[in-house]
């Protein structure tokens, strides 16, 4: 199949090797225990549970649970391609790279100026002052003249006047190694600029999708977190209860104050995280973009199509438009070489001018002066300066191929990454959740422990932050599995807003 269309090509539910992560909720005992989303607050876990045993431990395991992203039946939403919409017109680092580009396919029209005709006008107006040592003396010729007159021994005749001229010339180059190689240069410098262009809004793209999960998770951490530290908390509460009535031992209370305090740390820092992950997108859509559409409960997982690995890679090195800019700067710089060499070569050029003139008898006369011809110029040469500048245009191509060799390898290694991390990536979201399942049944056994006497309330503990670790894990991986869809379609030149809005169609508002 061609590497084109959206990721939802790739997310079918139809491909014989997709698989479908839903966010499950697991029932026990009669109540319904989400396993990964955000938290939610569950009723009356205000209540004072000290001494009220399953009841109590029941009800502290509903606040183990995180809900699902969303509820069934929300709404789609679209906040994801609204906000490349306004980085499209906001984003700094987009507006800089059509700036360059505009101003970097300036360089073609100037390299064409120079093979088309070049016409110039010139005018001028002088008075002029002639002085004439005349043979004999003047005599009776004095004032045959207009203008001019004798000096007083009557030996130097003086004229003076106004002179008034214009010219209109014309040349076309017949023929110029140099111009010619520069043309060509040009062509490969505005195309480069084009790909260069292409290469930021595919990044954009990504920097969008990115900034926008980044927010997701870290707001699904959050609620994580806000989730186990309330657990704790209604731990110590039950410790402390049984310690003043005396059926618990201190070191209870110690124990859960100690994880308490732990969480509370991760709260604060997660609150700070969403402001930062907030901002950051913020900076790219020039705008604060509020409270933005969670990922659905369930989202399809499938591999890359095609499934090989090395078609990818094939058409990251022929269609990635950053690998194709660097392409052309490589193609411009060995013009250069030529540019540089055609300075000492011929150079044929026909030219032609009319001249008028406008001036007194005196001075000669009003004149017309027409000309046509054809010139050669040959600077044989230049003190060294022309062999020098194809030296220096000979390196920088070297620099220039050194640098396309080295993105190539670079998109390469980057191209394998990405397809390895949408494979692992399927992998790591199922591991996780079952580590999800895992890490709840732990807690209930434990709870069960507890209830019993055969397991003590540490252990209890130890199972309920193992539990959180993994839906902490589990969130992450979600996220981690569509960036890696996006960045190897980025890869391979093939990123588009189609594809932000099939990952749109994944998202909903509560």
């Amino acid at each position: 199949m061609p590497l084109s269309g959206p990721v939802s090509a790739w997310l079918s539910a139809d491909s014989p090797s997709a698989g479908v992560l839903v966010c499950n909720k697991v029932k026990t005992r009669g109540y319904v225990i989400p396993v990964g989303g955000t938290a939610f607050e569950i009723p009356g876990s205000g209540k004072d549970f000290s001494g009220q045993g399953w009841n109590v431990m029941r009800q502290w395991g509903l606040a183990l649970g995180v809900t699902a992203l969303l509820m069934a039946g929300a709404a789609h939403a679209n906040d994801l391609v609204r906000m490349y919409q306004l980085a499209l017109a906001q984003d700094t680092i987009l507006q800089a790279a059509i700036a360059q580009r505009d101003a970097a396919i300036e360089v073609k029209p100037q390299a064409i100026a120079q093979l088309l005709p070049q016409v110039m006008a010139s005018g001028t107006g002088s008075r002029q002052n002639l002085g004439v040592q005349l043979d004999q003396p003047a005599g009776a010729q004095v004032g045959t003249v207009a203008g001019c007159g004798l000096s007083a021994d009557l030996t130097t005749e003086h004229c003076i006047g106004d002179a008034h001229a214009y010219t209109l010339s014309l040349t076309q180059t017949l023929w110029s190694y140099q111009s010619f190689n520069q043309l060509r240069e040009a062509n490969a410098l505005a195309a480069s600029a084009q790909a260069t262009l292409l290469s930021a809004q595919q990044a954009l793209l990504l920097r969008v999708a990115q900034a926008y999960f980044n927010i997701l998770a870290v707001r699904d951490q959050l609620a994580a977190n806000v989730a186990e530290r309330d657990g704790y908390g209604v731990l110590l509460k039950q410790a402390r209860g049984r310690e003043q009535t005396g059926v618990g031992p201190r070191s209870e209370s110690e124990q859960a104050q100690s994880f308490f305090d732990a969480t509370e740390q991760g709260v604060i820092d997660a609150r700070n995280a969403l402001d930062d992950a907030e901002l950051a997108l913020a900076e790219i859509v020039g705008v604060n973009p509020g409270e933005v559409a969670s990922l659905r409960e369930s989202i399809p997982l499938t591999s890359p199509d095609p499934a090989s690995l090395e078609a990818w890679v094939t058409a990251a090195l022929r269609d990635n438009p950053a690998v194709r800019a660097a392409q052309l700067q490589v193609d411009a710089a060995n013009r250069d070489i030529a540019v540089q060499q055609g300075k000492g070569l011929p150079t044929l050029t026909l030219s032609g001018s009319a001249e008028h003139t406008w001036q007194d008898p005196a001075f000669g006369g009003s004149q017309t002066d027409q000309m046509i011809g054809v010139s050669i110029n040959w600077p044989l040469f230049q003190g060294g300066a022309v062999a020098s500048a194809m030296r220096q245009s000979r390196a920088q191509y070297r620099g220039m191929l050194a640098q396309y060799e080295g993105l190539k390898r670079d998109t390469e290694r980057q191209t394998r990454a990405a397809y390895r991390n949408v494979l692992s990536g399927i992998e790591r979201v199922t591991v996780a959740q079952r580590a999800v399942e895992s890490g709840r049944v732990a807690v209930e056994a434990s709870q069960r422990n507890v209830e019993f006497g055969t397991g003590g309330e540490f252990d209890l503990l130890n199972a309920q932050s193992n539990y959180y670790n993994a839906q902490r894990a589990y969130f992450q991986t979600r996220y981690d599995y569509l960036t890696a869809l996006l960045t190897l379609k980025q890869q391979a030149g093939r990123l588009s807003e189609q594809d932000l809005a099939a990952i749109d169609a994944l998202l909903v508002t509560k």
